[in-house]
């Protein structure tokens, strides 16, 4: 048998893997102590020092011998408690395996105690406990890490690597609990201060940047029993990487390769190859459908039907992406004005230049919003001097985008209040959402599966039907430029109905498109609109690369043989005597694409019709393009329900979509009008297949601007 010390050090190198590790387990200990402020020191990185200090309920005397113990918590009592587990912590093994591999000291006071107490552990013993003044809250230091474990010690990465390590750890903490305040400081100097303000669109826009967080798109969407909330990047925030993807289960940080993946999938047809859209999205899912307890850290997690689940997340994301107007934008945030200085605030207790900063992001959302034309028209100024005395009267208001996370309640034994607050610390809570909750509409698809022991049916409808779903909208979450104003009654609901008969608010600007002044052509590739008080760029061979696709995708979603055309002379195909087998039994197949076939000789193929695709005649060299990429050999991609394989359609459609409109010709008036009405048809009328852009739009302030009309 090993003995106590070396089952110790085993057990903390499994919690305990570096400084990063140390901060982690602190500050969700802070959090679940209900703090609302929360301040991290490190030196060289975290090796010779740690400090955590907080403002929640504190430690009881009597209670710290026993909470430095192995497997010692008050967060749960039994097994069963874990599927309704609230607290980031659960299994007590924190702070054992802390003073099992360094030196600890712990300044606390409990809520209902008169003073406090510091108590010191070294390798897991307890060295001394007195009683000491302290303000209500904990403190603990955690010095020379590893200092009986030299082996572990000297694999450490370096200083400024480490640091940086905790820096993305908070600030992922810090996104999932806005309404606290957290603050790092490394070797004497803070490198993180976020506001606390209970909004995760402040904490957004001073960790990733005004810019960024004015191109954020709010996402608020339900298909039981999973919910979606957060905020999902626009086409302008595109990144070669996966890194500013964060998701959060239930309030807890997570890393998923799966539905980081299924994010991805869902900007099919929005990005190009090799980028990945950003998204910071919390998940609601019910306690009895998550494992928690599978690694060490709690990062990663068991989901239930996780198939299922990602393919719910999928068509959530697909459907606010629909639903967005995603136009971009010729332009860039201003966030220098000196008029950002007359916002007010009510934040409380927050300095003076972290209040001018966070007034400088409600100024360029602000500037950004009431420049767009869907404003009532009463409200349209008609010079540069109604402009600019229009935006003097909005300057007072609160710029839009606030959200709050669906945070899991945590139970407290009392609120704790910040230093200069004269309230209690909000406690999110699910509640807020109860109000926007809408009944799903009868869809097409619905998946009877079994949840922890219980069926139920849920909602599976394709992404792309035109089912009259009901999609939960927040207008008020919105940071993206709204492009059009909804009724009072579609507001107040909360909700938008997906009538195809209707025109979805979102492509208000794309409607209009048809009834601009037509400027001209620029280099015969781009067509120029002139708009109210904006111009629009728009790529004339993607805009018709996206018609065609669709009404491909149109052609195929039908489930029809393509219909053909037949030929006075068969037309003779030349093939590899090897593939003679596999055609012979894919003649049916070549039967529905429109190409009636019959086997000539070892190494002929006649071709007797082809198929008519948009009016057109296709080659049978499709065909033989076909064979010879051996579309037919397997039917892997093709489902029960589904006529063509996913690569037999994305092949005719390479083919079919040659014939677009191709950069460099010149179009004629009536061509052009022929284009606009096709662009308002389509469902993605923002990016062609490959995720090119369609349409910009530059608006006359970034102009004048320019020309230095406006200063």
């Amino acid at each position: 048998m090993l003995n106590n010390e070396t089952i110790n050090k085993i057990a903390a190198g499994e919690v305990i893997v570096r400084p990063v590790s140390v901060v982690k387990e602190l500050v969700e200990n802070a959090i679940d102590a209900g703090a609302n402020q929360i301040t991290v020191i490190i030196e060289a990185g975290g090796k010779n020092r740690i400090t955590v200090q907080d403002n929640g309920c504190g430690i009881a005397y009597n209670e710290i011998p026993l909470a430095f113990k192995r497997h010692a918590t008050s967060k749960l009592s039994t097994i069963d408690d874990l599927e309704s587990i609230e607290s980031l912590g659960f299994r007590g093994e924190a702070l054992s395996s802390v003073s099992a591999v360094a030196k600890v000291q712990i300044t606390t006071r409990f809520t209902n105690e008169e003073v406090g107490s510091l108590t010191l552990f070294e390798g897991g013993k307890l060295i001394n406990q007195r009683v000491c003044a302290y303000n209500r809250g904990t403190e603990i230091t955690v010095s020379d890490l590893f200092y009986n474990t030299p082996a572990r010690r000297k694999h450490m990465e370096k200083d400024k690597k480490e640091e940086m390590i905790v820096r993305d750890l908070l600030e992922k903490i810090a996104i999932s609990y806005p309404g606290v305040r957290f603050q790092l400081s490394c070797n004497g100097r803070i490198v993180l201060d976020t506001p606390g303000t209970g909004k995760v669109i402040d904490v957004v826009a001073g960790l990733y940047g005004i810019e960024v967080a004015a191109n954020l798109i709010a996402l608020n969407y339900e298909n039981k029993p999973m919910k979606l909330a957060g905020f999902v990047g626009n086409l302008k925030t595109m990144r070669n990487h996966r890194d500013d993807q964060v998701f959060f289960i239930n309030g807890r940080y997570i890393k998923n390769s799966r539905l980081a993946q299924a994010l991805d999938e869902a900007y099919e047809g929005y990005s190009m190859k090799h980028q990945h859209p950003l998204g910071i999205i919390f998940m609601t899912l019910p306690g009895r459908m998550l494992d928690i307890n599978i690694h060490p850290a709690k990062t990663e997690i068991k989901i239930l039907n996780e198939s299922l689940v990602c393919l719910l997340f999928k068509q959530g994301i697909r459907e606010t992406l629909r639903n967005t107007n995603l136009i971009v934008e010729l332009g860039t945030v201003d966030d220098q004005t000196e008029e950002a200085k007359k916002f007010e605030t009510d934040r409380v207790g927050i300095d003076t230049q972290r209040v001018e900063k966070h007034t400088r992001v409600q100024r360029s959302f602000l500037e950004d919003q009431t420049s767009i034309d869907t404003m009532p028209s009463t409200k349209k100024a008609s010079s540069m001097e109604d402009d600019i005395d229009f935006v003097k009267k909005t300057e007072a208001l609160e710029y839009q985008g606030q959200f709050s996370p669906p945070n899991i309640p945590i139970k407290r034994e009392e609120a704790v209040l910040s230093r200069n607050s004269k309230v209690a610390p909000e406690v999110h809570n699910d509640d807020k959402f109860d109000s926007l909750r809408t009944p799903n509409a009868e869809t097409n698809l619905i998946a009877k599966v079994s949840l922890a022991g219980e069926w139920q049916e849920i909602d599976i409808a394709p992404l792309e039907t035109k089912d009259k779903r009901r999609l939960v909208v927040d207008n008020s979450n919105r940071v993206a430029e709204a492009s059009v104003s909804f009724n009072s009654d579609v507001i107040n609901r909360g909700t938008i109905d997906h009538d195809e008969k209707a025109v979805p608010g979102f492509k208000k600007d794309v409607q209009d498109l048809a009834k601009m002044r037509i400027v001209g052509q620029l280099f015969n590739v781009y067509i120029l609109l002139e708009g109210e008080k904006e111009i629009y760029l728009l790529d004339q061979h993607a805009a018709h690369e996206a018609f065609l696709t669709q009404e491909l995708m149109g052609i195929f979603n039908r489930n029809e043989g393509l219909p053909s055309q037949g030929l006075m002379t068969p037309i003779p195909l030349k093939v590899r005597p090897k593939d003679l087998t596999l055609i012979e039994n894919a003649l049916a197949e070549y039967q529905r694409l429109g190409y009636d076939c019959d086997v000539f000789g070892d190494d002929t193929l006649l071709v007797r019709s082809v198929p008519v695709l948009l009016g057109e005649p296709q080659s049978p060299d499709l065909l033989k393009a076909m064979i010879d990429e051996h579309l037919f050999e397997s039917n892997e991609n093709t489902e029960g329900n589904t006529v063509f394989s996913e690569k037999v359609k994305n092949k005719i459609i390479m083919m079919a979509c040659k014939a677009a409109i191709k950069g460099g010709r010149s179009l004629t008036q009536a061509e052009i009008r022929k284009l606009l009405e096709d662009l308002r048809r389509l469902s993605n009328p923002y990016t062609c297949p490959h995720g090119r852009p369609i349409i910009m739009r530059l608006k006359e302030y970034e102009l004048m601007k320019l020309f230095k009309r406006v200063v």
